[in-house]
């Protein structure tokens, strides 16, 4: 393992103030050096899935995702909230996509995968709630187009509006969860009269 991790630790730990509150920028520092060691532990972890065939885990996209689907509907579950900024480090975007995948593959072992001519997609983000958070948690702040992108060609031909709608709802909850649900944008339209 060629990752320090204790080193990114340790580097957050020494933007913390001896005495007091942190300042904006303190803060800020150790809010970027956290989405480096995120990026870093996926990285490790990832590299001991491939190459330490002694692991006995199951790799971590399995354990965070699942799916189900019916002949209508398709679930897909994933156990962490979508990552509270639009664009993403490689290891955190490649993370997201193999969960993204490994929930499609469980949902298309129950059904068949549904295409649809227009797909309507749902993204609704669980997020545990912390001290003055909201702000952070902003629905419209989100990596949205990390879940859009790896869903066409699968369920409908691409994200333009020709193709597909989509929502994002938020709530505050005991764990951090993101379920994703696509389904015909006219089923949709006539459960809800939307035009």
């Amino acid at each position: 393992m060629h990752t320090d991790l204790k080193k990114t630790l340790a580097t957050i730990e020494r933007c913390l103030p001896i005495e007091g509150e942190p300042t904006w920028a303190q803060l800020y520092r150790m809010y970027d050096l956290t989405l480096r060691l995120m990026s870093q532990e996926l990285a490790v972890i990832y590299d001991k899935e491939v190459f330490d065939s002694q692991t006995g885990q199951r790799p971590l996209a399995e354990q965070r995702s699942s799916g189900t689907s019916t002949n209508s509907v398709v679930t897909l579950t994933i156990q962490e909230p979508l990552p509270s900024m639009k664009k993403l480090t490689e290891a955190l975007e490649e993370h997201w996509k193999t969960m993204i995948h490994t929930a499609i593959a469980e949902a298309a072992r129950q059904f068949m995968l549904p295409y649809f001519e227009k797909a309507f997609v749902e993204i609704e983000i669980i997020t545990t709630k912390g001290c003055n958070n909201a702000k952070v948690w902003d629905t419209s702040n989100r990596a949205i187009q990390v879940i859009l992108n790896n869903l066409k060609g699968i369920f409908f031909k691409d994200d333009n509006m020709e193709h597909m709608a989509f929502s994002v709802i938020g709530r505050w909850g005991e764990k951090g969860v993101t379920i994703i649900r696509v389904l015909d944008f006219d089923q949709l339209q006539q459960i809800g009269d939307i035009s």
